[in-house]
């Protein structure tokens, strides 16, 4: 777990407004100290050296204060996939070649 920052602004509409130390990924879950996952990052904004996160609780931060720390997850949980998509070759392309091409015909 990798602190955030703290709490500065509620929205109505439950989003939070996090001021942190420097920029990070979004779509990263944010937690509470008891590991509760609260939401996940949806924008950055301010300056590079002391950026705002925007998190998205979708109702999950009400418990929340101005001033509570919160924490980024270290990883997230792999998602099981029945297919193994990711490890399949590329497709081949197949290209003509100049002498494949065809030329045009002379009347």
């Amino acid at each position: 777990m990798k602190k955030l920052g703290k709490v500065s602004i509620i929205a109505r509409n439950g989003n939070l407004l996090i001021k942190s130390s420097k920029p990070q990924r979004i779509g990263t879950p944010v937690v509470d100290q008891q590991i509760k996952r609260l939401g996940k990052i949806v924008d950055v904004i301010g300056p590079i050296r002391a950026p705002y996160i925007v998190v998205n609780t979708k109702g999950a931060g009400k418990q929340l204060k101005v001033g509570d720390i919160l924490y980024l997850m270290d990883k997230q949980p792999q998602r099981s996939t029945s297919s193994n998509r990711s490890k399949r070759p590329p497709p081949k392309k197949y290209y003509k070649t100049s002498s494949q091409r065809k030329k045009p015909s002379k009347r």
